[in-house]
């Protein structure tokens, strides 16, 4: 590799790491969670609360489970498990999909004191 690569490579790499971090910093803590299944709402949990849901669909069954602020699929009948293995989401925004079942957990809400729009 020439010496321009390297600073190119380098260059690259300090800018993806900037981005990724000025977002995540970004991001707020959400307030609920939203199960769809099939582009339907099947159900919303709010984070405060420990809860543990399953969500039978036709195609198989999740176990959605809610703890300290966090929310994570702790079971699965479909085969690849990516859904399982996924890490918890807290912050707005985030996702864990299961495609199998066709189920999406997203976080929503969170701080609602912030001003969305002045009119003067």
């Amino acid at each position: 590799m020439k010496r321009w690569d390297i600073i190119l490579i380098a260059i690259t790499l300090l800018a993806a790491a900037g981005i990724y971090f000025f977002y995540m910093g970004n991001a707020k803590e959400g307030g609920t969670a939203v199960i769809t299944v099939d582009g339907d709402v099947f159900d919303t949990l709010p984070l405060d609360e420990h809860t543990k849901l399953r969500v039978e669909t036709p195609w198989g069954y999740n176990v959605v489970t809610v703890t300290d602020g966090s929310v994570s699929v702790t079971d699965a009948d479909c085969r690849d498990s990516i859904c399982v293995n996924h890490k918890k989401i807290t912050k707005t925004g985030e996702t864990i999909v299961c495609l199998p079942h066709k189920m999406v957990v997203e976080i929503e809400g969170g701080d609602e004191s912030e001003t969305d729009l002045v009119v003067g």
